[in-house]
């Protein structure tokens, strides 16, 4: 691979070394999804939206699936709040399946329900009390602990990974 071809979102790594207090500078970034995704898509009509090159996954279904991974953030938040030792892995299947909905849904609808989902999460992350920002659980993919900063961390990457390939769909 060469310094400019990306590796693929499952075989990324890494390096979690914020401190807690960037936590809400993370999740200043992660607020931003919304319009970033708005401004991206804002004159994109639907049928180009559902284009899928060479079989992928087309803009909508990059953006759903950004809301749709909202709920597995969600969990992994009420992991930290019971001190599982162990976060809720991402199951591929559920995701693809969910992606196929995305096909038929109006991508207006898709950007609101992110935004929605979204402003959830960056609520649920800055209430966390200090304990909660401290504790941390296991990625059994990444074999690494993460805090909620290094959660917060981890799903701004992940915003970008999908924002960047929106961008290369929409040549």
């Amino acid at each position: 691979m060469s310094n400019l071809e990306r590796a693929p979102w499952a075989q990324r790594k890494f390096a979690f070394d914020y401190p807690e207090w960037m936590l809400a500078d993370l999740v200043e970034r992660l607020r931003g999804i919304g319009p970033r995704v708005a401004a991206l898509t804002s004159d994109l009509d639907d049928g180009l939206a559902r284009r899928q090159p060479e079989g992928k996954w087309s803009i909508a279904q990059n953006v759903g699936h950004l809301a749709d991974v909202e709920v597995l953030w969600q969990e992994r938040l009420e992991d930290l709040r019971q001190g599982r030792s162990i976060y809720t892995p991402a199951d591929p299947a559920r995701f693809q399946a969910a992606a196929l909905r995305h096909q038929e849904r109006p991508l207006a609808a898709i950007v609101d329900e992110l935004h929605t989902r979204r402003t959830r999460l960056c609520a649920a992350l800055l209430a966390a009390a200090p304990a909660l920002q401290g504790a941390s659980s296991f990625h059994e993919r990444l074999q690494v602990p993460m805090r909620l900063v290094d959660c917060a961390q981890f799903y701004a990457e992940h915003d970008d990974h999908h924002l960047l390939r929106v961008r290369t769909l929409l040549g």
